[in-house]
């Protein structure tokens, strides 16, 4: 198989994976309450920011979520609304807002990591575990390039 042909594989493939972010509402439900896949973005990525010690901005959430700064702030305001993130000052610089998850968005953070992982396991049931290391492997690489070069259509990252 040619190097061409391994790409339109690739791209196939890619494009049938596009439906696991756009699952329906109810499948990621907290206390019985569909949560916006928006709003998991949102959390992890205060997560993220919070397990490496940073305060996490909405330019940071703007980056993570790969929208515009006014659309990632819509993005906080729909996750502050249902009480998962909150903004505040922040301790570094206080002219500075940080937006910081509360009790209920770790809660949803874990409740959405474990769907994920619970469906993970069920798809990948009959895989050998060296396929499944093979395969977390090559997507973490691919992820990496993918950050490192941007979405397609946007220069690649030269830092």
């Amino acid at each position: 198989m040619s190097s061409e042909e391994h790409l339109d594989d690739l791209d196939q493939a890619l494009v049938r994976l596009r439906r696991l972010w756009s699952a329906p509402r109810s499948s990621i439900k907290d206390g019985g309450m569909p949560v916006d896949m928006s709003s998991i973005l949102v959390i992890e990525a205060c997560a993220r920011g919070e397990e490496a010690g940073e305060d996490t901005t909405i330019r940071d959430i703007a980056a993570f979520t790969d929208t515009e700064h006014s659309t990632a702030s819509r993005l906080v305001d729909r996750a502050a609304k249902a009480g998962l993130v909150r903004r505040e000052p922040s301790p570094a610089d206080a002219r500075r807002t940080r937006v910081v998850l509360t009790d209920g968005g770790r809660r949803t953070r874990e409740h959405a990591t474990g769907f994920r992982l619970a469906w993970l396991t069920e798809v990948l049931r009959q895989w050998p575990e060296g396929d499944v290391g093979h395969l977390a492997a090559l997507l973490t690489r691919f992820a990496d390039e993918v950050d490192r070069h941007g979405p397609p259509g946007r220069p690649a990252d030269t830092s």
